[in-house]
């Protein structure tokens, strides 16, 4: 099971590498398109907003993964204190309340797609739901995370290889 995880953590930062190069590449040529030669692609900036979106979406479920999401974690500590049992509890708690969101999301954005992503993006002439359909995927990514993190406190599972977890820290604190 911690090799399918690496696999999935591998892709998605994969996934997220490729759109945040894309968006730094193409910020960099409208920019020079537009201001020296007074060109602008409006698909093209489609796309870089669309790109900035999804990186946030896969993002989120990789934060999960991660432990780089807001967890209420200051309430968690003030109602769990030290005792192991009530932060468990807590974690799957909260952990419960991402799943919520997820499930509704998932549930309601299924319905929105159905009704509007027939429609054509004015710029690329794209049906929208190319787009729109990239919410309930990472909200299923999402949860899967969740689920892994739940699972995490009866299991043993690998930690993430990636993350930003000694960022805040001087290079002689990490050792």
């Amino acid at each position: 099971m911690n090799k399918a995880i690496k696999v999935m953590d591998r892709v998605i930062s994969t996934i997220l590498i490729i759109l945040v190069a894309f968006l730094a590449v193409g910020v960099a040529v409208t920019i020079v398109l537009r201001y020296f030669f007074g060109i602008s692609f409006a698909a093209l900036e489609e796309f870089l907003t669309m790109s900035f979106i999804f990186i946030t979406l896969f993002g989120s479920a990789l934060s999960i993964r991660e432990h780089q999401h807001i967890a209420i974690g200051f309430l968690a500590e003030k109602i769990a204190g030290e005792n192991p049992v009530r932060k468990k509890i807590s974690n799957i708690l909260i952990d419960a309340s991402i799943l919520f969101v997820c499930a509704f999301m998932v549930f309601y954005s299924i319905r929105w797609i159905s009704q509007v992503g027939h429609l054509l993006s004015q710029n690329s002439h794209l049906p929208m739901g190319v787009y729109y359909i990239f919410v309930p995927v990472t909200f299923i990514l999402t949860a899967v995370y969740t689920l892994i993190d739940i699972l995490g406190l009866f299991v043993k599972i690998d930690p993430s290889e990636g993350g930003y977890t000694t960022d805040d820290k001087l290079p002689e604190e990490q050792a």
